[in-house]
């Protein structure tokens, strides 16, 4: 008899532990998600959510649509669109979240209010401060997704994302999402894209810098930084990106045959700090090549 007391003490105890790690472990990443917030927002609005689209879409029982800012999250299945991977779930996840909620969120403004589909754009939050594009980032459902001007929260949303790909979280698992070699990136590759390569060229144009990778295949890829978005990248300066490899994330398009992916703020670049310093015993070798191809001005049909 006596022993069987001290196993059903001993049950309880691992129960109430394993309660314990359970909510503190909950405690810790709700405690990161809520971090993402600033005084540069607009007041909160309380709403209610009557339906949750996708990962970052969600409809008002006002009939609003509301676009979570500063994240993409996979596609679900929907008229002609095929359902991507962890779109379903990513989905679900938002939905159980709100449910424990009541589906009553607040709503806080960026500098943009609408997109061009006439949705609404707000960054979105629980009750308690719960931010929901930092809780869905920092579990590998959703992607960064950084479009000036609605930019307050970029640096805050990369470290969510960085933590999920740190621990290669769901979207963070598959191959379409690790870094490609620029140098050796095959022709037909379009859409999102990590891309790691090497910096060989930095061009300025009146409207814009232009910043080229290397390639063994002919077709370079050119990052390109719009002139207005150029006041984003005072942490990274792309003067002094010059021979130094890179990691960027974005949509990779095809224009005018070229291969172009626009960096819109410093959250979709990060310098490789693994080969940071065998580049600088190396830098004197591209000196000459680097006096060869200085920063120009190139025409409008460059």
């Amino acid at each position: 008899m006596l022993s069987t007391y001290y196993f059903k003490k001993a049950l309880k105890l691992s129960a109430f532990f394993i309660g314990l790690i359970f909510f503190c472990t909950f405690s810790l990443q709700t405690a990161f998600a809520k971090s993402c917030i600033s005084r540069q927002l607009s007041p909160p609005e309380n709403v209610v959510v009557k339906w949750v689209y996708d990962g970052d879409t969600l409809l008002l029982t006002d009939k609003r649509k509301i676009r979570l800012i500063g994240i993409d999250t996979p596609e679900v299945k929907h008229h002609q669109q095929k359902e991507q991977v962890f779109g379903a779930r990513a989905r679900e996840a938002l939905r159980e979240l709100l449910a424990r909620e009541h589906y009553r969120v607040q709503l806080r403004y960026g500098k943009e209010r609408y997109d061009r589909y006439s949705r609404t754009l707000a960054h979105v939050y629980l009750h308690d401060g719960t931010n929901l594009s930092s809780w869905l980032l920092e579990r590998g459902y959703a992607k960064i997704l950084a479009y000036p001007p609605n930019i307050t929260l970029a640096s805050c949303y990369r470290q969510a994302e960085h933590k999920a790909q740190a621990q290669r979280l769901r979207l963070w698992r598959l191959a379409t999402n690790q870094p490609k070699d620029a140098a050796n990136l095959s022709l037909k590759v379009r859409g999102y894209v990590r891309l790691k390569g090497k910096v060989r060229r930095i061009i300025h144009h009146k409207t814009s810098t232009r910043i080229e990778l290397v390639s063994h295949n002919g077709h370079p890829i050119q990052l390109k930084i719009k002139k207005r978005n150029l006041p984003y990248f005072k942490s990274i300066v792309p003067d002094k990106l010059w021979g130094k490899e890179i990691i960027v994330s974005g949509i990779l398009k095809n224009k005018r045959n070229k291969r172009v992916l626009y960096l819109n703020h410093p959250s979709q670049l990060e310098i490789n700090q693994r080969n940071s310093a065998s580049t600088i015993k190396r830098k004197a070798a591209y000196v000459g090549d680097r006096q060869s191809a200085p920063s120009i001005k190139w025409s409008k049909q460059q």
